[in-house]
């Protein structure tokens, strides 16, 4: 699947299914719901970033427990305010995930496109019942090719088990805690660096 923008339309095309071309004006589709609730993700996980920040030892104590949990067992973890704290906006940052598939479903319904197939569903659904599994959900336009998981801790694990009895394969990418870097070793950086230097903003 891939998606173009254009400058007041969407364009789609899935290139697994050939399915050919859907024009459709943004507004329609990027409605009011689904930018809502894609605020509210972005909310919930600046929030999370924050107490993370702040409140480092309950964050990772958090994110250690809960990592060996399904999501309704987290709660019980919330030993102390600070750890309270972050398992609410976990469980809201779940919430509103399950929110932001249900209006992608509904674009896709009205659209005639399906940008979250039954079988995704099911498989996407089967994947957050399982321990320490924070998001899951489909990529870019949708369709059958591409879902991902968003997990705590080391409970990657679980995820890439219960897809490979389903044949479905896992592409396991960890979070860097230095965040985005130019490698020295890269000779590539020398390039990057000289075009980014050299830009003159007026």
């Amino acid at each position: 699947m891939g998606t173009l923008c254009f400058l007041d339309h969407w364009l789609i095309y899935d290139h697994q299914h050939h399915m050919g071309l859907l024009i459709m004006e943004r507004r329609e589709l990027a409605s009011k719901g689904q930018s809502e609730v894609n605020s509210q993700l972005e909310i919930q996980l600046n929030f999370l970033s924050k107490l993370a920040k702040e409140q480092w030892d309950a964050y990772k104590s958090v994110i250690d427990s809960c990592s060996k949990l399904r999501s309704e067992k987290w709660i019980e973890q919330a030993s102390e305010p600070n750890k309270e704290a972050v398992i609410k906006a976990l469980l809201g940052a779940k919430e509103v995930m399950l929110g932001i598939r249900y209006h992608m479903r509904l674009m896709g319904e009205a659209a005639g496109v399906p940008i979250e197939p039954e079988s995704q569903t099911k498989l996407l659904d089967a994947t957050l019942n399982l321990e320490g599994v924070l998001l899951a959900g489909v990529l870019g336009a949708g369709g059958f090719d591409a879902v991902f998981a968003i997990t705590l801790g080391d409970s990657s694990s679980n995820v890439t088990k219960t897809r490979s009895s389903l044949n479905v394969l896992a592409l396991l990418v960890k979070e860097d805690p230095c965040g985005v870097s130019l490698e020295s070793a890269d000779p590539r950086t020398n390039e990057i660096t000289s075009a980014v230097s050299s830009i003159h903003i007026e």
